[in-house]
């Protein structure tokens, strides 16, 4: 896996050199770090997603649709950033992201059978629904299907199969901790009622059925992991404030 970690930001670094113009402005410079953030964060959070299909040696399609959903990726931080900052640094990063995208999109759809391709594209859609709905009113169930890009990773491998479809919401609920967690330590909680809503999403991602079904079809650091950010963010959320998670 650690292979794997290495090659895609290794791949995500010499798309941003391409997109991001390097320049002293502090907005670029803020452009520059929230683009080295995915480069840095995103490769090992993309290889969990995939841990199935990446034990012994990774097949060259694996590796392509890894790297092609990692673009994917950080072309939805570039439309994030250009639609919240509204900057001209951003709004030229989106511009020159074109090629990129349509390029992964390209590829993707020709390893990609019509059943998966139509689930995908039922994926962006829930992207797109619940970025919209949570900037109405913020709610943590919001906060998987906004992230919901991501599931393209085990989608696509999976071909959309039994496996896939058992472990969806559990693995939809880890990418809700994860933005919760970064949330948190932004600041970004302060509200008495999101934080009431968090926490009762917190209790529900630690169904013992939904972790099992994980561990069980091949995603056991994905439990993991759901259990150690909702440690974390159970003790932040019953502690005074001012505590934030290590």
């Amino acid at each position: 896996m650690d292979a794997v970690v290495i090659h895609l930001e290794q791949q995500l670094r010499e798309a941003i050199s391409r997109i991001h113009l390097p320049d002293s402005h502090s907005s670029a410079r803020h452009a520059a770090k929230r683009l080295n953030e995915v480069a840095e964060h995103a490769p090992a959070f993309l290889a969990m997603l995939a841990e199935p299909w990446l034990e012994g040696p990774v097949s060259d399609r694996t590796q392509q649709l890894l790297a092609d959903c990692a673009r994917i990726h950080l072309y939805a931080r570039i439309l994030d950033d250009a639609l919240d900052e509204n900057l001209p640094v951003c709004r030229q990063n989106l511009l020159r992201a074109q090629p990129m995208f349509w390029q992964a999109v390209q590829r993707i759809a020709a390893k990609t059978s019509d059943t998966a391709a139509q689930e995908a594209e039922q994926l962006i859609q829930q992207t797109v629904f619940a970025v919209q709905a949570d900037d109405l009113w913020r709610d943590p169930k919001h906060w998987g299907p906004k992230n919901h890009h991501l599931l393209l990773v085990p989608l696509l491998l999976s071909g959309n199969n039994a496996a896939y479809q058992a472990c969806r919401t559990g693995l939809s609920n880890l990418i809700a901790l994860v933005q919760a967690g970064d949330e948190w330590k932004q600041g970004d909680l302060a509200d008495g009622r999101l934080q009431e809503a968090l926490l009762a999403f917190v209790a529900q991602c630690l169904d013992t059925d939904q972790l099992t079904t994980l561990k069980r079809e091949g995603w056991p650091t994905a439990a993991e992991r759901i259990i150690w950010n909702a440690d974390r963010l159970i003790g932040v959320l019953s502690a005074p404030s001012g505590v934030s998670i290590p």
